[in-house]
């Protein structure tokens, strides 16, 4: 089917990411009945490759499509936090993710490894995901209610437009030839989509899913499809590296409202607004540019490590080095495999329970391993690089058991150690508390700061030195750090929530210099009990 060779290519665009570095941006938005105004925009994507197709959950959290390793997933971004987490870890790549209405998920398109291409639902609790339309090859789509999907579907050399009822399993036809931009009108019963029917002139039309009425609104600009609604009545779209805006009834033609080269912006490629038009998303193409944790209150005097940025496996030297042993692990080299650790290699559970050392034992224990399981593969999922060390969160599947785990490597030329962290079990969510202690640290508030650990809190330095006991002595070591850092700020850059633990790549200002920490969370009774930290 050649349009479904062209819809991989030109929408998922998943061979060609190396080619086009596209970041997501988040603005707030300001206006009146006169002007339009973007203020305050940062990159909360800060990843080299692919992120597309942002759209807001709600007013606090994002989501977009980014690749991780050469896979396309989920992320979910708190604005509260600037944190960001991967939603699902499926063998296909994800794309376009909708907060599905009255739901506690978010629908994606699936393209799985064999070609089969559909449209899915993913628990925004465990990132479980259902297919949701089994019949139609979804290429693009919004959500009318919770009920109701308008998408553009892939039929032989056409993408049509389809009204999908999932409550009674219908899909019908009401356009041929359309575009890849599907919003709800806001006020309205109403959907726009882009008409492609004229080639010399695209359309935006409007579409009422109930009774199937379609209607001309306005032209596109020459070559355009990308739109977002910020009220019934104003369009914004993009140009290259232009954002324009139409008011119906009143302009006859697209305004300019500002030029993103400031932003590094070179072409917008996608477009989304909250639901108060109050903040606004844009995806987009970037020119080339350099971009630019939080330390324990006696860490001021390491050096700036700007350089450590979290990057795919293959930009870092360490990354290099632990990616060496994957895939020998998976194909079963064990030679290979064993080769990738140093001789003296310590191999631990954590945070320091010895298992055994030695390339020969480790060598000799894999043996054993693949003798005793006839199936065995290892998935990164999610990697932070600080220094010399690795923490790779990884889908570990032995026999016919599926299991996410993290493990911290320690690398000099070789892996010189392996430490396993297990996938424990809670009934509460860790990331609100270390999350409320992230926000008390950058407003320098001592006393939510500290009451958000327990009384017996101990921190450590990897991977067994206490630093410090007690509630009490942890209040008095940052009482005077948070008084003589009146820049303090610290920035989520990357995070791994397994079970009781959250594992955050920290950037923190301290009196004007950045510095980068790793800092490992365990939370029990709903109060962190303790943090190693990894600098």
């Amino acid at each position: 089917m050649k349009l479904f060779q062209l819809i991989i290519l030109s929408f998922f665009t998943s061979f060609s990411f190396s080619q086009s570095n596209t970041e997501i941006f988040l603005f707030e938005l300001e206006t009146d009945n006169i002007k339009i105004e973007l203020k305050n925009g940062i990159n909360i994507s800060k990843n080299e490759g692919y992120d597309n197709q942002p759209s807001f959950i709600d007013d606090r959290y994002i989501a977009f499509a980014s690749t991780r390793n050469g896979q396309t997933d989920i992320v979910k971004f708190d604005t509260r936090y600037n944190a960001k987490v991967w939603l699902n870890f499926t063998e296909g790549g994800e794309y376009t993710p909708l907060k599905i209405p009255n739901n506690n998920a978010l629908s994606a398109v699936r393209l799985d490894k064999d070609g089969k291409q559909r449209l899915y639902s993913y628990s925004l609790r465990n990132g479980h995901s259902t297919e949701l339309i089994k019949d139609l090859v979804v290429a693009y789509y919004t959500w009318y209610n919770e009920d109701i999907i308008v998408s553009a579907v892939i039929e032989e050399d056409n993408l049509n437009l389809y009204v999908s009822n999932l409550k009674d399993g219908t899909n019908v036809k009401y356009a041929s030839n359309v575009g890849r931009s599907f919003h709800k009108i806001p006020n309205t019963n109403l959907v726009s989509f882009i008409s492609k029917e004229n080639d010399n002139q695209w359309q935006i039309k409007s579409l009422n899913p109930n009774t199937g009425a379609v209607k001309v609104i306005t032209n596109t600009m020459a070559g355009v499809e990308d739109i977002c609604w910020l009220n019934e009545n104003t369009i914004l779209s993009g140009k290259d590296d232009v954002l324009y805006k139409l008011r119906l009834k009143r302009h006859n033609d697209w305004k300019q409202i500002t030029n993103l080269s400031t932003n590094n912006i070179t072409k917008i490629t996608r477009l989304a607004v909250n639901t108060t038009a109050t903040k606004l998303l844009i995806a987009g193409d970037i020119g080339t540019e350099t971009e630019p944790t939080k330390a324990e209150p006696d860490d001021t005097t390491g050096e700036n490590n700007d350089s450590n940025e979290t990057t795919l496996a293959t930009d870092t030297q360490p990354g290099e080095i632990v990616q060496k042993h994957i895939e020998p692990f998976n194909t079963r080299n064990l030679d290979a495999f064993a080769n990738a650790f140093d001789a003296n290699v310590v191999v631990n559970r954590f945070p320091n329970e010895r298992m055994y050392s030695g390339r020969n034992t480790l060598k000799e224990n894999y043996r054993q391993f693949y003798k005793n399981n006839k199936k065995s593969q290892v998935k990164v999922l999610n990697r932070i690089v600080l220094n010399n060390i690795v923490v790779d969160e990884e889908l570990a599947t032995l026999n016919n058991t599926t299991n996410r785990q993290v493990t911290i490597y320690e690398t000099d030329e070789d892996i010189n150690s392996m430490t396993f962290i297990g996938n424990s079990k809670t009934t509460s969510n860790p990331e609100a508390i270390v999350n409320k202690q992230l926000l008390a640290y950058n407003n320098r508030d001592i006393e939510t700061f500290t009451n958000t650990y327990s009384k017996d809190v101990k921190l450590y330095s990897f991977p067994n030195k206490l630093n410090s006991e007690g509630q009490e002595a942890l209040r008095k070591g940052y009482t005077s750090f948070f008084e003589n850092v009146p820049d303090l700020n610290a920035e989520i850059v990357n995070r791994i929530v397994l079970g009781n633990k959250v594992i955050d790549k920290e950037k923190v200002i301290i009196n004007g210099k950045i510095y980068y920490a790793v800092a490992i969370y365990e939370v029990e009774n709903g109060l962190i009990s303790k943090v190693t930290f990894i600098q």
